[in-house]
């Protein structure tokens, strides 16, 4: 499942960058990565995800796509998904999950 990034498409997009330490990056970035693999990817209206780690090793950020915002509360509503949250929590000093939608796309390839 690949993100779809194309202003011209309604899509729900939330990034989330989850603040935390050089030690703890590499557990939030695997439990996202591993939620993603098991669960999300198999639920109506999940189109994709990608895991970005910072350089600097204190942050990790989230960019999930689903067809609507409706999609995700129900996936967040399911008992694994408060589970993996909390599990994230943890090991993050803050979260901060953003909405967005794409204005514009360009390449130079």
């Amino acid at each position: 499942m690949t993100a779809i990034i194309d202003s011209a498409e309604d899509i729900f997009t939330l990034v989330n960058t989850f603040h935390t330490t050089r030690e703890r990056q590499g557990a939030i970035a695997a439990s996202l990565s591993e939620f993603t693999e098991w669960v999300a990817r198999n639920l109506p209206g999940f189109i994709g995800a990608s895991v970005h780690v910072s350089l600097t090793g204190d942050r990790v950020l989230n960019y999930v796509q689903w067809r609507s915002s409706e999609d995700l509360q129900a996936m967040l509503a399911r008992a694994d998904a408060k589970a993996h949250m909390d599990e994230v929590a943890a090991l993050a000093d803050r979260i901060d999950p953003v909405p967005y939608r794409v204005a514009f796309v360009g390449s130079w390839r």
